[in-house]
């Protein structure tokens, strides 16, 4: 029973690992280098990635784009406001977090059980010799 119950865990672990590395879609664009599209598998929501030309940082802002396939550089600021004004962009941003949240739980859950399984067969093997 406990080989069955371990062979299952990796199973799942194996399968909750691959949907976490195919989450993400880059999409090719030609309009900015600053600018990296993504398509979120999970949601089917697009997504940018912004890389300031002249910033101090390596990192990047992410946003949704809602009602729009791309983006100009020079309409992001009145893009940002007037979904931030909506509330559309809080509600992708929960809607995100809630997914990936749940995906977490889920696959720390699966890793707990991989680990107890082991535990308990590495035991059970201790004391039957």
């Amino acid at each position: 029973m406990n080989n069955k119950r371990i062979i299952f865990s990796i199973f799942t672990l194996c399968i909750l690992l691959l949907f976490g590395f195919m989450r993400w879609n880059y999409l090719e664009s030609a309009s900015s280098a600053d600018l990296k599209y993504k398509n979120d598998r999970w949601t089917g929501q697009k997504w940018v990635e912004f890389y300031p030309p002249l910033a101090f940082s390596p990192n990047s802002m992410e946003f949704p784009l809602i009602y729009i396939d791309e983006i100009d550089t020079n309409d992001m600021n009145n893009y940002l406001a007037k979904q931030a004004r909506s509330g559309e962009l809080v509600n992708k941003w929960i809607e995100r977090t809630q997914y990936t949240d749940g995906y977490l739980g889920v696959l720390l859950l699966n890793i707990i059980i991989t680990v107890y399984s082991c535990f308990k067969i590495g035991m059970k093997r201790r004391t039957t010799r």
